[in-house]
């Protein structure tokens, strides 16, 4: 299972397991980071070096990006994700507010009551094999993307859809069997035709190294030709190597800066353009567990987290704390609606109701007291996860909880989380921007397995849920939002923690478009290498 979009890039290694407790966490220097794999410092700083590039010669055509913590081998995550988002196409996107705006499709109605999504496709487009796209290659490529198993576990409508047609050359026909709200959203998943895969992206992929991935620009790209003719993506096994290369002029760009690096990452040479991400930290909760089969507990542990304080202390301040799944940039999300804060005497309230005293007395010599004792499991090897942990673990502390937590290698992390061996899981996982992508985790996992490995069952949510997936009338939808805001207050199915943005990182050889808060990966076909003396003036 994937608990990520398939073309969302995120990074993953392998380490041994281990447990931890306040003392062991604080000690290790395992850089942790969720990837859900489904599910998901550099301590050493060189100086910056001297741009080696002549001032009388040309600019560069090409950009090396390198991709830290890259040791991942799956065809759709990690740097394959990245690679697949410049060369494949969706026939929608979606925007920052979670409307689905247009793509490889110009434009899209529904007819026939609901039943019916009518698709009109943009003109001129081919795929990197010259291939044009039209109605009857669109629909083919749309119907190999439905027969796979995990895209209709990650995009729930595309089970509604019963039948694809095309009406003629640019346009086509969904069918599906109920209204289906999220159909449009959904149809960004990326399209490829053939057996390599070939997408009509601004750069088609030339050749798949373990040790590097080259891409060349699409010189027949619809939208227009990239002035950047070349790029290889360069894995690397942490984020030091690759902060170092970039450093000594080796790449051009490294894709992942946590905040509390960009200090030593950012000079003359080097610029850092931070980004909004639709994920979010949590601690996903087993429901089917104790002491999470309460309600009262969830929101215990909920109210205990100063949010602040942890994006202070561990994202460097660059992230907004998350009382719930919803994104709160969503076009309908209600913010009048109450949240959590930290409030110790609503959380001994809550404890005691749910029947869980402070003990007078530790079990073990070694132990503190506590209302109760859990372990969370992380995975190894990645960035800033270590440090929300241990952060979370303090913070439990002075509340009566004693949380552990239990370092384990992706894969085995990933088997745990995938077959429901665990308490609870800290993960950094996506949730916006469209309530899709939480239907996906928190609706019913009685009434459909799908993404939901914890157990959360709220008869409430799921009829709201149902709502969202089904309605397009915008008052049916801001009204199902805001009752669902309100379920996940009361009923919360994991420990929300708090929305985090990142960084990309890139010499200022290249002139890239400004567009405050947006990945700037989603314009690098815009990006344009300068002169030498270009990049002087601009620094």
């Amino acid at each position: 299972m994937d608990c990520r979009r398939v073309h969302r890039e995120e990074e993953l290694k392998s380490h041994s397991p281990a447990s931890v407790g306040i003392v062991s966490l604080s000690k290790r220097r395992t850089a942790t980071r969720l990837w859900c794999g489904v599910f998901f410092l550099a301590t050493a700083v060189l100086p910056a070096c001297k741009s080696t590039t002549s001032a009388n010669s040309a600019p560069t055509n090409q950009l090396t990006i390198g991709f830290p913590e890259g040791a991942i081998s799956s065809a759709d995550q990690g740097v394959a994700a990245l690679t697949n988002q410049l060369s494949l196409e969706g026939l929608t996107q979606v925007s920052a507010d979670g409307r689905p705006l247009p793509r490889l499709a110009d434009s899209w109605s529904w007819e026939n009551n609901g039943l019916t999504l009518r698709l009109r496709l943009h003109a001129g487009v081919t795929f990197h094999d010259g291939t044009p796209l039209t109605s009857s290659i669109a629909a083919s490529a749309l119907r190999a993307a439905i027969a796979k198993p995990a895209n209709r576990a990650l995009y729930p409508s595309l089970l509604d859809v019963t039948a694809i047609r095309p009406i003629n050359d640019l346009q086509l026909a969904l069918d599906v069997s109920r209204p289906s709200a999220f159909l449009p959203e959904d149809l960004d998943l990326p399209l490829g035709i053939g057996p390599q895969n070939v997408g009509t992206g601004p750069f088609r992929v030339v050749s798949r190294e373990r040790s590097e991935i080259l891409l060349e620009r699409n010189d027949r790209y619809y939208l227009a030709v990239p002035p950047i003719r070349r790029l290889i993506i360069r894995p690397f096994d942490t984020l030091r190597t690759a902060w170092t290369s970039l450093l000594r002029g080796q790449v051009d760009m490294v894709t992942d800066v946590p905040y509390d690096a960009v200090e030593f990452i950012s000079n003359d040479q080097v610029q850092v353009i931070p980004f909004e991400r639709r994920y979010q930290y949590l601690v996903a909760f087993n429901s089917d567990r104790q002491p999470f089969k309460s309600p009262r507990v969830r929101r215990a542990l909920n109210a205990a987290i100063d949010r602040q304080a942890l994006i202070a202390r561990v994202l460097q301040g660059h992230g907004t704390p998350s009382t719930g799944p919803l994104w709160p940039k969503y076009w309908a999300y209600d913010a009048s609606v109450g949240s959590y804060s930290y409030d110790p005497t609503l959380v001994a309230s809550l404890l005691d109701e749910a029947g869980f005293p402070l003990n007078k007395t530790a079990p073990e010599i070694d132990a503190p007291r506590a209302r109760l004792r859990f372990t969370c499991i992380l995975p190894a090897d990645f960035s800033i996860d270590e440090r929300v942990a241990l952060e979370i673990q303090k913070q439990l502390y002075n509340v009566g909880v004693d949380s552990r937590f239990q370092v384990l290698p992706v894969d085995e992390y990933n088997s745990h989380v995938q077959n429901r061996q665990f308490d609870c899981a800290l993960m950094n996982i996506i949730s916006g921007p469209t309530p899709g992508r939480t239907y996906i985790f928190w609706r019913s996992g009685k009434r459909s397995r799908g993404l939901n490995v914890f157990g959360y069952e709220d008869p409430e949510a799921e009829r709201l849920y149902e709502i969202l997936r089904t309605s397009i009338n915008d008052g049916a939808v801001r009204s199902a939002t805001r009752g669902l805001q309100r379920v996940f207050l009361d009923d919360p199915p994991a420990l929300f923690l708090a929305w985090n943005d990142r960084a990309r990182a890139v010499r200022r050889d290249f002139r890239i478009p400004q567009e405050p808060g947006r990945d700037p990966i989603q314009t690098l076909w815009r990006w344009t290498p300068m002169l030498p003396a270009q990049t002087a003036s601009a620094q």
